[in-house]
């Protein structure tokens, strides 16, 4: 399952949500980041859900010091209730996946300071990609001069576990999803996407070469909306942009943005 089923899928994926709690996202950053000093630091956990960044932190991110901005309110609620003495921030913006009842193109809100980080895992691997560049554009706003932005993005073609798995990223992701649809004609979507810069699967089982792809709901809503990116053309989208492979066993790349240093 993917972290949308247990935020909206059926009663028995949501009541699964307290046992699948992802960690390892601050290991990732920290060491993307080369191991800054993250004490004093400022930190939006753009998308930060319940708090994992902060939890998996140890105490090298003080709660005070932690910001968090999500569009699931009942995720923001939870972290609230863990890290009373953190700052929790619900974002009512439309996404397809999360938050289909959201306000579309919703500004990110000022939250009355200037961040020395802003970290975002697997978020734009759920946006748009225009969506993508106006959010980046926003995020860098938010940084004190020569602060970092972070977040990750995914492959389609890069195989992220060569000695255990030989198929791809993209590969991998319709494999879990033919365990719940076995419908889903691997070989077919992974023939489609072979040559593609970028692309959207939606719902599982449609890959869009190169597009946002689209979904039949009336209601604007799809399940599950994953966006993926190859090196080359991330590199293309934020030319000043470090982009750096996967670490601590995960499969998503890190793209980091300098925000530029005051004269």
């Amino acid at each position: 399952m993917e972290e949308v089923h247990f935020w909206r899928g059926s009663v028995e994926q949501r009541a699964k949500r307290a046992l699948s709690e992802k960690s390892g996202q601050f290991m990732y950053f920290d060491q993307q980041l080369d191991h800054p000093d993250w004490q004093e630091k400022l930190v939006l956990d753009f998308g930060g859900n319940t708090g994992n960044l902060l939890r998996d932190s140890n105490g090298a991110i003080r709660p005070e010091n932690y910001y968090c901005l999500d569009v699931l309110r009942d995720a923001v609620a939870e972290g609230r209730q863990r890290f009373p003495q953190a700052h929790w921030f619900h974002y009512d913006r439309y996404n397809c996946s999360f938050n289909p009842e959201g306000i579309a193109g919703l500004p990110i809100p000022n939250m009355g300071v200037a961040f020395d980080a802003i970290l975002a895992y697997s978020v734009f691997t759920h946006t748009a990609r225009e969506e993508m560049r106006k959010l980046v554009h926003e995020l860098l706003e938010l940084l004190v001069p020569g602060g970092t932005l972070a977040f990750t993005f995914i492959d389609p073609h890069y195989r992220s576990w060569p000695r255990a798995y030989d198929g791809n990223n993209l590969q991998w992701r319709l494999e879990r999803v033919q365990e719940m649809n076995p419908d889903v004609n691997v070989p077919e979507i992974l023939e489609k996407a072979r040559a593609a810069l970028w692309g959207t699967l939606v719902d599982g089982s449609k890959f869009h070469v190169d597009s946002n792809g689209t979904w039949d709901h009336q209601a604007g809503a799809c399940l599950t909306y994953n966006v993926f990116y190859t090196v080359n053309f991330l590199q293309r989208e934020f030319p000043g942009a470090t982009i750096r492979p996967p670490v601590n066993d995960e499969m998503q790349h890190c793209c980091i943005i300098q925000a530029p240093a005051r004269d």
